[in-house]
């Protein structure tokens, strides 16, 4: 491949990459979310727990509301868990492209490397040549006629 293309093909998959990059943080973010969201669920939880533990009187409209509450708070947990599956999997999927990417990369850089050597030895041949060339005309006995 040309040098150019390969210059190309380097800037692409950088900028995937960093896409990639981004792409985990917000999953790694999301997820982190739904942690506190679920240490918020359990923190209200043992609070309304405590209540009743303690012997506390609660009334009928109390009651209901945390029943209520614990209905919909089993439910927010299901969801959250399956956010948080969600951005597990996207994040784990990310990841595997990224390495695939990083050794796509690789192999640009290696394929870069392999151009750049392959040049330099055309170049060093083709003064070789001009060298032989120019010490045999040099030689010549028709040189400068």
């Amino acid at each position: 491949m040309k040098p150019v293309t390969l210059a190309r093909l380097e800037i692409l998959a950088a900028s995937r990459e960093a896409q990639l990059r981004a792409a985990i943080q917000r999953h790694h973010a999301a997820i982190e979310r739904c942690e506190e969201q679920c240490g918020v669920l359990d923190s209200y939880r043992a609070r309304l727990a405590a209540g009743w533990q303690r012997g506390n009187i609660v009334s009928a409209a109390q009651a209901s509301r945390a029943g209520k509450f614990a209905a919909a708070g089993e439910d927010a947990r299901a969801q959250i868990g399956q956010a948080a599956q969600q951005a597990e999997a996207q994040r784990e999927a990310a990841a595997g492209d990224l390495a695939k990417l990083q050794a796509h990369r690789r192999a640009l850089a290696s394929m870069r490397q392999q151009e750049a050597a392959a040049a330099a030895r055309e170049a060093e041949q083709q003064r070789e040549r001009d060298i032989q060339w120019r010490t045999g005309r040099a030689a010549s006995p028709n040189f400068g006629i």
